[in-house]
Order: structure tokens, then sequence, then C-alpha cells
């Protein structure tokens, strides 16, 4: 999976978004487990992996909106 950096994720913001991991086809972590958050590439259509910080980001985004 491509690895997003926060250099990355500020050129494109939309381009990515973090779905549920209970997605299907959402990947799991590498010990079997359903993750919670998975992130997306909505141009290419992949899942991708973003650094720490910008995964919690964007998870405090989701967890603000509740």
């Amino acid at each position: 999976m491509n690895k997003i950096t926060a250099e990355i994720y500020q050129l494109h913001p939309d381009r990515y978004i973090l779905v549920s991991g209970n997605e299907e086809g959402a990947p799991r972590c590498p010990y079997g487990n359903i993750q919670h958050w998975v992130g997306y590439d909505i141009l290419t259509k992949k899942y991708i992996r973003f650094t720490k910080s910008v995964y919690k980001k964007l998870v405090e985004e989701i967890e603000n909106k509740k």
C-alpha cells in the first residue's frame, strides 16, 4: 500500500479519506484483525496508509463530527 505523508496529503486533501475497516475489501492489520479506520485514495480507488500524524488528524475530525 502507498504511504501518504502530511506533505502529500496537503497537496490534495480531498483525494484521501478514511473509511471503516468493516468495508468489503478493506485490508486487515498484519495480525489479521479488522482495523477501525483505513485510508482510501478516491482517485485510484485503492486503500492506502497514512503517516501517524495524518491518521490522527483525520480520526480527530471524524470524532468531532459526532
